[in-house]
């Protein structure tokens, strides 16, 4: 791999994502707040919000897997982007330590198909 990608910051995730549109619920530093999610993958998630969560701090997520469990999952802030004009901020969050069960059922619901009929997008 070139380092001068490594240098600037790029990675390959670990595992695919898959939109994922609910409500999360998040506690950052003694703080609650819901937001909306972006994508899930079985290596973490992207959550849109009001606030700006600074890298590398900790924090749970509250939330139910899709035809799955209701979770409560450690994570870490891994990155920040702000749109200009949008006032909303997109954190990337890595997992810690998530058990097996619930992987497996993220894992399911990334590897679903969704219901979209020939011929049409």
């Amino acid at each position: 791999m070139d380092k001068s990608f490594e240098d600037k910051g790029y990675f390959r995730r670990q595992y695919p994502r898959r939109a994922m549109k609910r409500k999360i619920g998040v506690l950052c530093d003694g703080s609650y707040f819901v937001c909306e999610s972006g994508e899930i993958g079985e290596g973490g998630m992207s959550i849109i919000s009001d606030y700006v969560l600074t890298e590398g701090h900790s924090l749970v997520v509250s939330f139910q897997v899709p035809a799955g469990e209701f979770v409560f999952l450690r994570a870490v802030v891994r990155s920040t982007q702000k749109k200009q004009g949008d006032e909303r901020v997109t954190h990337g969050l890595s997992f810690n330590e998530i058990e097996f069960s619930i992987k497996r059922q993220i894992r399911s619901f990334v590897s679903a198909r969704t219901d979209i009929a020939p011929g049409t997008t």
